[in-house]
């Protein structure tokens, strides 16, 4: 997992950006009267609508930078209620200047039913995030490089990874058959409800990972807040020194998330076995990745002080 400006995770938004594009969503039926040919003629089209608002990804980011900031001890040099400003206000710009995002879900909107517009949002959002999956490593590994933290410290946000690459596996297919069933539906009423069961459907995998993304943004953000010394260094400090944290609340809160990871890959493995079994004793195939993104590193990134 790499970091934005400010220490920001970049992960697409975690399910932010799907649950706007998915769960805040309402089928409409559009009536029109079109002149062809000296005749009129009725044209009914079925889109969707937004439920929510973008401002409610503002509320959504503030409120967990809230909680974080809230459940971590702050170093004397910084307010809490600063750094939630500083950690909301960087995530809120990234999600607002995303055009990639914007488009995407501006063509969801407009895209009639027959083409399948949700599973096409999804498949943009697993793609984009699969095309950048490199880049979150090789940042990882450098991160790695640039602190005295173990690997195990690493190997854990590299399972992240893997286990959000699966999550959004099995989004894209319980997508695909739910929006298959409503393609078929005989009526504007029927065509509601496959939609509607389809956000009860896919709305507890998506509420699953963000809650296991929060556990994970609580220990990145804790580890910078505690090696930054000023407000500008909160968007990369430049060495992670273990013995600038608290070992005591740092294990405690890393285990915490350590248990929600696996919680969350039961979870995952709960809806299908067959994505995640190959993968279950993912830490050994995390270190494996660790160490082939650790050894494409340039030799001046092996010196932690550079």
């Amino acid at each position: 997992m790499t970091f934005t400006a400010a220490g920001v995770p970049s992960i697409d938004y975690s399910g932010s950006s799907l649950r706007y594009g998915l769960i805040g969503i309402k089928p409409i039926e559009v009536v029109e009267t079109v002149k062809r040919f000296g005749m009129k003629f009725l044209r009914i089209t079925r889109k969707f609508d937004s439920l929510k608002t973008p401002e409610t990804y503002s509320d959504a980011v503030t409120f967990q930078n809230e909680v974080i900031m809230s459940s971590i001890k702050i170093p004397e040099w910084f307010d809490a209620d600063e750094l939630i400003k500083e950690f909301s206000q960087q995530s809120i710009k990234n999600y607002e200047s995303d055009e990639e995002f914007k488009k995407a879900v501006d063509e969801l909107k407009k895209a009639s039913r027959i083409s399948g517009p949700l599973l096409s949002f999804v498949e943009f959002v697993k793609d984009r995030f699969e095309s950048q999956r490199d880049q979150y490593l090789e940042a990882e590994a450098e991160r790695f490089l640039r602190s005295n933290f173990p690997l195990s410290f690493y190997n854990k946000f590299v399972v992240f990874d893997n286990t959000y690459q699966e999550f959004l596996k099995i989004l894209e297919d319980r997508v695909r058959k739910h929006e298959f069933l409503a393609r078929c539906a005989r009526n504007f009423e029927m065509y509601k409800k496959r939609i509607s069961e389809l956000r009860a459907t896919i709305g507890p995998i998506i509420d699953q990972v963000d809650a296991c993304f929060l556990h994970y943004s609580r220990v990145k953000k804790y580890v910078i807040v505690w090696n930054a010394k000023d407000y500008s260094e909160l968007s990369n400090p430049k060495f992670l020194d273990v013995k600038n944290v608290d070992y005591v609340e740092f294990e405690k809160i890393f285990n915490e998330y350590g248990n929600k990871l696996m919680e969350t890959r039961q979870f995952l493995l709960h809806l299908d076995e067959n994505i995640l079994c190959k993968e279950f004793g993912s830490a050994q195939y995390a270190t494996k990745e660790a160490f082939s993104k650790l050894a494409t590193l340039p030799y001046d990134s092996l010196n932690p002080e550079s």
